[in-house]
Protein backbone atom coordinates (compact mmCIF):
# COMPACT_ATOMS: atom_id res chain seq x y z
CA UNK A 1 0.00 0.00 0.00
CA UNK A 2 1.10 3.62 -0.52
CA UNK A 3 2.50 6.09 2.25
CA UNK A 4 -0.09 8.12 1.87
CA UNK A 5 -2.92 5.95 2.17
CA UNK A 6 -4.62 4.13 5.04
CA UNK A 7 -6.89 1.36 5.66
CA UNK A 8 -10.39 1.48 6.77
CA UNK A 9 -12.60 -1.50 7.65
CA UNK A 10 -16.21 -1.33 8.99
CA UNK A 11 -16.77 -3.32 12.44
CA UNK A 12 -20.68 -3.62 11.80
CA UNK A 13 -23.46 -5.99 11.97
CA UNK A 14 -24.59 -5.69 8.50
CA UNK A 15 -22.07 -4.10 7.04
CA UNK A 16 -18.97 -5.65 8.63
CA UNK A 17 -15.18 -6.06 6.67
CA UNK A 18 -16.11 -4.06 4.18
CA UNK A 19 -12.74 -1.84 3.58
CA UNK A 20 -11.78 0.73 1.86
CA UNK A 21 -7.93 2.37 1.52
CA UNK A 22 -8.58 6.16 1.39
CA UNK A 23 -5.81 8.65 0.77
CA UNK A 24 -4.62 10.94 3.46
CA UNK A 25 -4.37 13.61 1.33
CA UNK A 26 -7.67 14.50 0.64
CA UNK A 27 -8.72 14.31 4.51
CA UNK A 28 -7.99 16.67 7.40
CA UNK A 29 -11.08 15.27 10.05
CA UNK A 30 -12.53 12.39 11.11
CA UNK A 31 -15.56 13.23 9.32
CA UNK A 32 -14.01 13.37 6.50
CA UNK A 33 -12.94 9.67 7.08
CA UNK A 34 -16.05 8.55 7.76
CA UNK A 35 -18.34 10.89 5.62
CA UNK A 36 -16.10 9.36 1.67
CA UNK A 37 -16.18 5.76 3.73
CA UNK A 38 -19.80 6.50 4.17
CA UNK A 39 -20.46 7.82 0.75
CA UNK A 40 -18.02 4.97 -1.26
CA UNK A 41 -20.36 2.18 0.34
CA UNK A 42 -23.59 3.68 -0.52
CA UNK A 43 -22.18 4.24 -3.95
CA UNK A 44 -21.30 0.71 -4.17
CA UNK A 45 -25.14 -0.31 -2.85
CA UNK A 46 -27.24 2.00 -5.05
CA UNK A 47 -24.88 0.83 -8.04
CA UNK A 48 -26.03 -2.68 -7.31
CA UNK A 49 -29.97 -1.49 -6.83
CA UNK A 50 -29.29 -2.40 -3.03
CA UNK A 51 -32.24 -0.38 -1.82
CA UNK A 52 -32.53 -1.70 1.71
CA UNK A 53 -29.52 -1.94 2.58
CA UNK A 54 -29.00 1.68 1.21
CA UNK A 55 -31.70 2.96 3.60
CA UNK A 56 -30.02 1.63 6.40
CA UNK A 57 -26.57 2.65 5.70
CA UNK A 58 -27.69 6.42 4.92
CA UNK A 59 -29.18 6.13 8.80
CA UNK A 60 -26.19 5.25 10.58
CA UNK A 61 -23.68 7.40 11.99
CA UNK A 62 -20.03 6.58 11.80
CA UNK A 63 -17.53 6.79 13.89
CA UNK A 64 -14.03 5.82 14.58
CA UNK A 65 -13.34 4.77 18.25
CA UNK A 66 -9.55 5.69 19.85
CA UNK A 67 -8.12 7.91 17.41
CA UNK A 68 -8.02 11.45 16.67
CA UNK A 69 -7.09 12.80 12.81
CA UNK A 70 -3.47 13.44 14.30
CA UNK A 71 -2.96 9.11 14.97
CA UNK A 72 -4.43 9.06 11.98
CA UNK A 73 -2.37 10.72 10.06
CA UNK A 74 1.05 9.80 11.74
CA UNK A 75 0.29 6.13 12.05
CA UNK A 76 2.30 3.54 9.69
CA UNK A 77 0.53 2.63 6.56
CA UNK A 78 -0.04 -0.30 7.78
CA UNK A 79 -2.21 0.01 10.42
CA UNK A 80 -5.63 -0.64 10.10
CA UNK A 81 -8.51 1.53 11.53
CA UNK A 82 -12.06 0.32 12.20
CA UNK A 83 -15.24 2.41 11.23
CA UNK A 84 -17.97 1.40 13.96
CA UNK A 85 -21.73 2.17 13.55
CA UNK A 86 -23.38 0.74 16.65
CA UNK A 87 -25.96 3.67 18.64
CA UNK A 88 -23.86 4.00 21.73
CA UNK A 89 -20.32 5.82 21.35
CA UNK A 90 -18.12 5.76 24.43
Amino acid sequence: MEQSHRTFVFSSDLFSNFSLDISLYYISTIDDITNYFKEELLSILEKNNLVNLTKILKEKNLHIHGYNIEDILTSNNDHIFYICDHTSIE
